[in-house]
């Protein structure tokens, strides 16, 4: 301060670029909530590969080898397409604590989502005939 009371900060010029935020801060902040956000749909993915597993096991209740001669040997294994689809979805989910933050972190709700489809795709083959 001066005699006229006048404050004066900083003697430098300063440019745009030092207090300007980066322009590719936005799209790396965005990265965590597309990551979670296909984590967290993954919960709703399984209740509906669950009840597509539990449709296609009941679609079935009438078959033997003679009436459904194309359903396979031993047809669905109900376990692992009824109860994998929400361990699948809590992995991910538990996976993405540790990952969502990380440049490669999308890759664990994508495998989740992969296996989702893979497992109503093979019940689908398994009782079309």
């Amino acid at each position: 301060m001066d005699a006229h009371n006048d404050l004066t900060v900083g003697g430098g010029t300063g440019s745009v670029a030092e207090v300007a935020p980066r322009e590719g801060s936005r799209g790396r902040n965005a990265w965590p909530w597309v990551n979670w956000g296909l984590a967290l749909a993954t919960v709703p993915a399984a209740a509906i590969v669950m009840l597509f597993a539990l449709g296609a096991v009941m679609s079935t209740d009438g078959c033997g080898e003679r009436t459904c001669p194309n359903l396979g040997r031993g047809g669905i294994d109900f376990g692992v397409a009824f109860y994998g689809a929400p361990v699948v979805a809590f992995v991910v989910i538990v996976i993405s604590f540790f990952t969502a933050k990380r440049r490669g972190g999308i890759a664990v709700p994508l495998a989740g989502w992969a296996l989702l489809v893979l497992d109503v795709a093979l019940m689908a083959a398994a009782v079309s005939g």
